[in-house]
């Protein structure tokens, strides 16, 4: 009943997310969670207080621009952030599922995170899908869809978690990589194919 959907910055995720909310598929967004809880001027507080500077904007909510300076260039700062926003956007998580399974108990759930495997997300699901791409690929559409210089590109890139990894930590859960080099087509062929085989395994 719930599919994981992951993938690394600029692969096509929300993309796949788009096509899958087409195919039937009530989709949680994990980053539109966090805008959330960002949005929310209690939480802003504590995460401003894991900072030595200001992070918050004028209305005092998180101001993500100023985050994200400081956690691409520094891990131990990336990691005290997730240790606070992970489980924060789990139990938000799970209240949306709740809501979602009072209207429409059967409908297939997809929870896209970009760390659903590496926060714990993916033990949840009863797949998960991984969107992929080449490096190349990634920081052309980096610097081209998100106007970053090529620096700023290899810089999200080098933060990225490694596919291996991701492989390692799902243990036996079926994962599936949805790979996006090509066209649209391409990518939406792909995913109706997979799509339908987890409606005949009886998944979704």
């Amino acid at each position: 009943m719930i599919l994981g959907l992951t993938g690394n910055i600029a692969c096509g995720k929300s993309t796949v997310s788009r096509m899958l909310a087409g195919l039937g598929a009530t989709v949680l967004d994990a980053d539109k969670l966090v805008h959330e809880l960002y949005a929310d001027p209690e939480f802003a507080t504590r995460v401003a207080a894991l900072f030595p500077e200001s992070v918050l904007t004028s209305e005092g909510t998180v101001d993500r621009i100023k985050v994200a300076a400081v956690v691409f260039k520094d891990r131990t700062a990336l990691l005290r952030l997730e240790a606070l926003v992970h489980p924060a956007v789990a139990a938000l998580r799970d209240q949306k599922i709740k809501a979602v399974r009072e209207v429409v108990p059967a409908s297939p759930i997809v929870l896209e995170a970009v760390k659903l495997i590496e926060s714990g997300q993916a033990m949840q699901c009863d797949a998960v899908w991984c969107v992929t791409c080449l490096p190349e690929v990634q920081r052309q559409r980096l610097m081209q869809d998100r106007g970053l210089s090529e620096s700023a590109a290899r810089e999200r890139l080098e933060n990225q978690p490694p596919l291996d990894q991701k492989a390692k930590l799902i243990g036996a859960i079926p994962l599936v990589m949805i790979e996006n080099n090509g066209s649209l087509e391409m990518l939406e062929s792909h995913v109706e194919q997979e799509w339908h085989k987890l409606l005949a395994e009886g998944i979704v």
